[in-house]
Protein backbone atom coordinates (compact mmCIF):
# COMPACT_ATOMS: atom_id res chain seq x y z
CA UNK A 1 0.00 0.00 0.00
CA UNK A 2 2.96 2.84 0.57
CA UNK A 3 4.65 1.75 -2.50
CA UNK A 4 1.27 2.83 -4.31
CA UNK A 5 0.65 5.70 -1.94
CA UNK A 6 4.32 6.79 -2.92
CA UNK A 7 3.73 6.16 -6.46
CA UNK A 8 0.82 8.09 -7.18
CA UNK A 9 2.26 11.60 -5.00
CA UNK A 10 5.18 10.93 -7.36
CA UNK A 11 2.93 11.26 -10.53
CA UNK A 12 0.75 14.03 -9.31
CA UNK A 13 4.53 15.83 -8.88
CA UNK A 14 5.34 15.04 -12.37
CA UNK A 15 2.58 15.65 -13.72
CA UNK A 16 2.23 19.03 -11.56
CA UNK A 17 5.85 19.95 -12.80
CA UNK A 18 4.97 18.85 -16.67
CA UNK A 19 1.66 21.51 -16.73
CA UNK A 20 4.02 24.04 -14.92
CA UNK A 21 6.30 24.06 -18.45
CA UNK A 22 3.05 24.55 -20.52
CA UNK A 23 0.79 26.89 -18.50
CA UNK A 24 1.03 29.16 -15.63
CA UNK A 25 1.06 28.28 -11.84
CA UNK A 26 -2.64 30.18 -11.71
CA UNK A 27 -3.85 28.69 -14.84
CA UNK A 28 -3.57 25.23 -13.13
CA UNK A 29 -6.01 23.33 -11.69
CA UNK A 30 -6.56 20.67 -9.17
CA UNK A 31 -8.25 18.61 -12.42
CA UNK A 32 -5.48 19.39 -14.67
CA UNK A 33 -2.85 17.91 -12.12
CA UNK A 34 -5.40 14.81 -11.06
CA UNK A 35 -6.32 13.64 -15.00
CA UNK A 36 -2.69 13.99 -15.99
CA UNK A 37 -1.53 11.69 -13.15
CA UNK A 38 -4.03 9.01 -14.67
CA UNK A 39 -6.09 9.51 -10.80
CA UNK A 40 -9.90 11.26 -9.83
CA UNK A 41 -9.98 14.82 -8.67
CA UNK A 42 -10.79 13.80 -4.89
CA UNK A 43 -7.63 11.43 -4.89
CA UNK A 44 -4.83 14.82 -5.02
CA UNK A 45 -6.91 15.91 -1.88
CA UNK A 46 -5.97 12.55 -0.09
CA UNK A 47 -1.85 13.87 -1.07
CA UNK A 48 -2.04 17.73 -0.51
CA UNK A 49 -4.83 20.05 0.43
CA UNK A 50 -3.67 22.83 -2.53
CA UNK A 51 -1.55 23.08 -5.49
CA UNK A 52 0.45 25.66 -3.02
CA UNK A 53 1.22 22.29 -0.67
CA UNK A 54 2.35 20.48 -3.92
CA UNK A 55 4.51 23.09 -4.63
CA UNK A 56 5.65 22.81 -1.34
CA UNK A 57 6.12 19.31 -1.23
CA UNK A 58 8.06 19.90 -4.73
CA UNK A 59 10.72 22.34 -2.94
CA UNK A 60 11.04 19.53 0.21
CA UNK A 61 11.75 16.13 -1.76
CA UNK A 62 13.04 17.45 -4.95
CA UNK A 63 15.51 20.11 -3.84
CA UNK A 64 15.60 19.65 0.12
CA UNK A 65 15.89 16.24 1.02
CA UNK A 66 19.38 15.64 -0.29
CA UNK A 67 20.63 18.79 1.23
CA UNK A 68 19.01 17.68 4.49
CA UNK A 69 20.91 14.15 4.05
CA UNK A 70 24.24 16.00 3.92
CA UNK A 71 23.73 17.91 7.16
CA UNK A 72 22.89 14.80 8.96
CA UNK A 73 26.14 13.54 8.02
CA UNK A 74 28.22 17.06 8.76
CA UNK A 75 28.37 17.72 5.07
CA UNK A 76 27.07 21.50 5.52
CA UNK A 77 29.11 22.67 2.36
CA UNK A 78 27.92 20.19 0.22
CA UNK A 79 24.63 20.44 1.51
CA UNK A 80 23.84 24.42 0.27
CA UNK A 81 25.99 22.48 -3.36
CA UNK A 82 23.39 20.19 -3.33
CA UNK A 83 20.80 22.70 -3.43
CA UNK A 84 22.47 24.32 -6.76
CA UNK A 85 22.48 21.41 -8.02
CA UNK A 86 19.28 20.25 -7.91
CA UNK A 87 17.71 23.44 -8.99
CA UNK A 88 20.46 23.22 -12.09
CA UNK A 89 18.75 19.89 -12.86
CA UNK A 90 15.37 21.09 -13.14
CA UNK A 91 16.01 24.85 -14.00
CA UNK A 92 13.61 25.46 -16.56
CA UNK A 93 10.83 24.32 -14.16
CA UNK A 94 12.41 26.33 -11.19
CA UNK A 95 12.33 29.70 -13.73
CA UNK A 96 8.79 29.30 -13.95
CA UNK A 97 8.31 28.84 -10.18
CA UNK A 98 9.49 31.90 -9.73
CA UNK A 99 6.92 33.72 -11.40
CA UNK A 100 4.44 32.60 -8.89
CA UNK A 101 3.96 35.82 -6.62
CA UNK A 102 2.03 36.82 -4.06
CA UNK A 103 1.30 35.41 -0.70
CA UNK A 104 1.87 31.91 -1.14
CA UNK A 105 5.04 33.07 -3.83
CA UNK A 106 7.52 30.02 -4.72
CA UNK A 107 10.08 32.62 -3.50
CA UNK A 108 8.82 32.53 0.07
CA UNK A 109 8.39 28.68 -0.20
CA UNK A 110 11.45 28.11 -1.01
CA UNK A 111 13.43 30.93 1.51
CA UNK A 112 11.42 28.88 4.16
CA UNK A 113 12.51 25.63 3.18
CA UNK A 114 16.16 27.39 2.71
CA UNK A 115 15.76 28.86 6.78
CA UNK A 116 15.45 25.62 7.62
CA UNK A 117 18.18 24.16 6.53
CA UNK A 118 20.00 26.86 8.00
CA UNK A 119 17.91 26.29 11.66
CA UNK A 120 19.69 22.98 11.21
CA UNK A 121 23.11 24.15 11.04
CA UNK A 122 22.64 26.28 13.94
CA UNK A 123 20.98 23.97 16.24
CA UNK A 124 24.14 21.72 15.47
CA UNK A 125 27.18 23.80 15.84
CA UNK A 126 25.62 26.98 17.80
CA UNK A 127 26.28 30.57 17.20
CA UNK A 128 29.65 32.28 17.57
CA UNK A 129 28.69 35.79 17.93
CA UNK A 130 29.25 38.52 20.53
CA UNK A 131 26.51 38.30 23.03
CA UNK A 132 25.82 42.47 22.86
CA UNK A 133 24.47 42.64 19.56
CA UNK A 134 20.60 42.49 20.35
CA UNK A 135 19.97 42.11 16.81
CA UNK A 136 21.48 38.93 15.64
CA UNK A 137 19.19 36.34 17.11
CA UNK A 138 18.86 32.92 15.68
CA UNK A 139 15.98 33.94 13.48
CA UNK A 140 17.34 37.01 12.12
CA UNK A 141 20.58 35.07 11.08
CA UNK A 142 18.58 32.20 9.19
CA UNK A 143 16.08 35.44 7.71
CA UNK A 144 19.34 37.50 6.35
CA UNK A 145 20.96 34.26 4.65
CA UNK A 146 18.05 32.48 3.89
CA UNK A 147 16.88 35.30 1.29
CA UNK A 148 20.82 35.84 0.34
CA UNK A 149 20.68 32.57 -1.00
CA UNK A 150 17.39 32.69 -2.50
CA UNK A 151 18.33 36.29 -4.02
CA UNK A 152 21.72 34.65 -5.10
CA UNK A 153 19.27 31.69 -6.84
CA UNK A 154 17.01 33.65 -8.43
CA UNK A 155 19.67 35.93 -9.36
CA UNK A 156 22.02 32.93 -11.37
CA UNK A 157 18.47 31.35 -13.21
CA UNK A 158 16.72 34.38 -14.42
CA UNK A 159 19.65 36.43 -15.57
CA UNK A 160 22.74 34.03 -15.13
CA UNK A 161 21.56 30.36 -16.26
CA UNK A 162 24.67 29.99 -18.03
CA UNK A 163 26.35 29.78 -15.58
CA UNK A 164 26.68 25.75 -14.36
CA UNK A 165 25.88 25.20 -10.46
CA UNK A 166 29.34 24.17 -9.40
CA UNK A 167 30.22 27.95 -10.56
CA UNK A 168 27.42 29.81 -8.85
CA UNK A 169 28.45 27.32 -5.58
CA UNK A 170 31.54 28.54 -5.31
CA UNK A 171 30.71 32.44 -6.37
CA UNK A 172 28.25 32.19 -3.59
CA UNK A 173 30.32 30.96 -0.94
CA UNK A 174 33.04 33.43 -1.80
CA UNK A 175 30.70 36.49 -1.20
CA UNK A 176 29.54 34.37 2.35
CA UNK A 177 33.00 34.60 3.49
CA UNK A 178 33.75 38.37 2.52
CA UNK A 179 32.05 41.25 3.44
CA UNK A 180 31.30 44.43 0.75
CA UNK A 181 33.90 45.89 2.20
CA UNK A 182 36.47 43.22 1.45
CA UNK A 183 35.44 43.20 -2.31
CA UNK A 184 35.39 47.11 -2.68
CA UNK A 185 38.90 48.57 -4.33
CA UNK A 186 39.48 51.75 -2.64
CA UNK A 187 42.26 52.62 -4.88
CA UNK A 188 44.88 52.38 -2.13
CA UNK A 189 47.81 49.85 -2.66
CA UNK A 190 49.33 49.14 0.60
Amino acid sequence: MDQKRELTKYLLLQNFKELMLKYSFKKITIQMIADGAGVIRSTFYNYFKDKYELLEYCVEDEIMSSAYELLDIDMELEAIKMIFVRLEKDKVFIKKAFEITGQNSFRGILSKAIGTMFYKMIKKHGLNISSDVNFLTEENIVAYYSLGLVSAIELWLLEHDKVCASEMFETYIYLMSNSVLDLMDYGINI
